[in-house]
């Protein structure tokens, strides 16, 4: 993934459907190589540093909750996030958004990711 494309998500630029266009090939390459029994890389570019606001991460929440976004490509952006250096969280409540986005042991339920949205006021 493009450092830049999930900067300009975060911060309203690129819609949630430009975002899936951009990152779909990506996720699904990497998601084959899980399911042969191979590793899958999970690659961010280098950037600027930045910080994932409440705002960013209501976004992303929200295209979830929306479906605008499917939650296997919200996975890979929240693990792009946590791998990066480039990116810091405002607060708490953003690390804690991040998280629940990361767990890729189920996919959260709608009623799921609304709470985790309350959560971040």
């Amino acid at each position: 993934m493009e450092h830049a494309t999930l900067v300009e998500f975060l911060t309203c630029v690129l819609s949630p459907e430009m975002l899936v266009d951009e990152i779909t090939a990506e996720v699904n390459a990497c998601e084959a190589a899980f399911q042969a029994g191979e590793n899958g890389y999970i690659l961010i570019t280098d950037g600027p540093p930045v910080e994932v606001t409440r705002e960013g991460a209501r976004r992303l929440l929200t295209a979830i909750a929306d479906g605008r976004l499917p939650f296997q490509l919200a996975n890979y952006v929240a693990d792009c996030i946590i791998m990066s250096d480039d990116f810091d969280f405002a607060d708490d409540a953003v690390r804690d958004a991040i998280n629940f986005l990361e767990d890729d042991s189920r996919p959260p339920t709608r009623d799921e990711t609304i709470e985790a949205l309350a959560k971040l006021g």
